[in-house]
């Protein structure tokens, strides 16, 4: 089966798919309408197979779609645009900047500053349901179970990532996983804490224990489907948000164990070859869905500049984001993951570019496969979003916050020692806490997770303010409910505290 991410057909399949079986009348209403029933539809892998395709377009790296359900065009979640979930991620925090929006910039954001496709994540609430709408018809299809049983831990999987990421950014939201419900257009309130995310958690725990839901598929046709190790991956991050560090112990120990990654010889090298071993999960890339996060990134006036040794040659860019010079300053001498960023470069007349010159940052380039590629402003490569190094990590700082740094060190230095910096020893757990951030920010850099973790360290106001953003207070841990969403809930939908 060639993989549905990768597939040149991927979109006019989705748009078929969407248009067919879905639609909304308005932010709130997650209700699914379709002309099609289990009797005429899930009969065969190739109706599952469809049936997953919407799911994951909300994945998707390309800039965006209609939702054919209100018609109002939404970004995905993973594109470049600077609003969307993964931008939003790093562009609040110390490791990328940017000023073409200065709410986010300054933290000045409200209820209604976005709407519309700038409210795009907060509209996956929609997904979720749509889901549960297929997640209800495989379980009740009449196919076998070895097909049906895959389908299932993967769609699972992805109604779980959808409310991850709903969860990250909002906290727990009024999301519909009782099929039953699907057909009532009534507002319900959010879910309290502790069932939003038992329900996240036990959709991973079905799917992780899913004998028929491949463990990876890297180095296969099906590249950028979701996995058992995927499911695994977003459960280690779902215990790491809550600050549950046995069980985050426990699953991101059983990742190891499992043997199927590893991290790779040369950090450039998880970047460049598709499908490799380090990598849990990446979103696919062709030139029907390109990349356009790179373009971002260079000068208007670049020409030419090293990534380590490699010589990265191409033309001007949209010189959006930049990495702070505060945050290139945290890698050590000689460490090798700074051979993926460009700190000064030639421009087209010739001069010399850097950071006592004009250039305002690092250009945090970590993909230097580009290279060869032309000048864009799209390319053909992955996005990566899970890999092993953070399983590493995340395992040293569960075993740290639990009985100190002592058994933590095999963990993190595996990945200090592929990087060629000196290995830990010797820490307090303080001083381990504090150094495990700042290793995150290191190997992780514009992988999307910063935002994450400087609020597990209760550091994500502390850095905005440092850098400027006076107006940053504990409220911004979380971003508004959009008021469209409010109002149209008459006082059902609560707001987040401080908006």
């Amino acid at each position: 089966m060639k993989s549905i991410l990768k597939n040149t057909r991927f979109f006019a399949l989705f748009l078929f798919l969407v248009l067919a079986i879905t639609g909304c009348e308005d932010e709130l209403d997650s209700k699914v309408f379709s002309d099609l029933t289990p009797e005429n539809f899930f009969q065969t892998d190739k109706d599952f197979n469809a049936a997953l395709v919407a799911l994951y377009s909300s994945f998707s790296i390309d800039w965006g779609g209609e939702d054919p359900g209100i018609g109002i065009w939404y970004t995905y979640l993973f594109n470049a645009n600077n609003r969307t979930y993964l931008l939003r991620s790093e562009l609040t925090t110390d490791e990328l900047w940017n000023d073409w929006d200065a709410n986010i910039l300054n933290f000045t954001w409200g209820p209604a500053t976005y709407s519309g496709t700038g409210a795009s994540t907060y509209s996956r609430i929609r997904y979720v349901a749509r889901a549960t709408d297929v997640i209800d018809k495989i379980e009740n299809s009449s196919v076998d179970d070895v097909v049906k049983n895959r389908y299932l831990g993967e769609a699972k999987t992805l109604r779980a990532w959808l409310m991850y990421i709903m969860y990250d950014f909002f906290g727990p939201v009024n999301v519909k996983v009782d099929p039953s419900t699907l057909s009532d257009t009534s507002i319900t309130p959010r879910l309290s804490v502790e069932e939003y995310t038992r329900i996240i958690e036990q959709d991973l725990l079905d799917a992780i224990a899913t004998d028929e839901l491949p463990e990876k598929y890297n180095g296969t046709a099906d590249w950028g489907r979701v996995s058992k190790g995927v499911a695994r991956m977003l459960l280690l991050k779902l215990y790491m948000h809550q600050k549950e560090w046995a069980k985050a112990e426990d699953i991101g120990k059983a990742i190891i164990s499992s043997g199927s990654y590893g991290l790779l010889a040369n950090y450039d090298d998880v970047f460049i070859q598709t499908g490799n071993d380090e990598l849990i999960y990446a979103i696919a890339s062709n030139e029907a869905v390109p990349n356009w996060y790179m373009q971002h990134l260079f000068p208007g006036n670049y020409a030419k500049g090293f990534a380590g040794t490699k010589l990265i040659e191409r033309g001007g860019g949209w010189y959006g984001y930049s990495m702070p010079w505060e945050f290139y300053d945290k890698f050590e001498i000689g460490d090798l993951r700074t051979n993926t960023i460009i700190t000064e470069f030639e421009s087209g007349g010739g001069a010399l570019v850097d950071r006592d010159n004009g250039l305002r940052g690092a250009i945090p380039l970590k993909y230097t496969s580009i290279e060869g590629q032309g000048s864009g402003p799209s390319y053909s490569i992955d996005w990566v979003i899970f890999r092993y190094a953070e399983v590493l990590l995340s395992v040293a700082e569960a075993i740290n916050e639990q009985r100190g740094p002592a058994d933590a060190y095999q963990y993190v230095n595996q990945v200090r020692e592929r990087a060629g910096v000196t290995p830990w020893s010797g820490l307090t757990q303080e001083e381990f806490r504090d150094a495990i951030l700042d290793e995150r920010g290191r190997e992780l850099f514009c992988e999307g997770h910063r935002r994450q973790d400087l609020v597990r360290h209760g550091k994500f106001i502390e850095k905005a303010i440092e850098r400027g953003a006076t107006s940053a207070s504990s409220k911004h841990l979380l971003f508004p409910i959009p008021a469209d969403v409010i109002l149209e809930g008459g006082g059902t939908i609560e707001q987040n505290p401080g908006y």
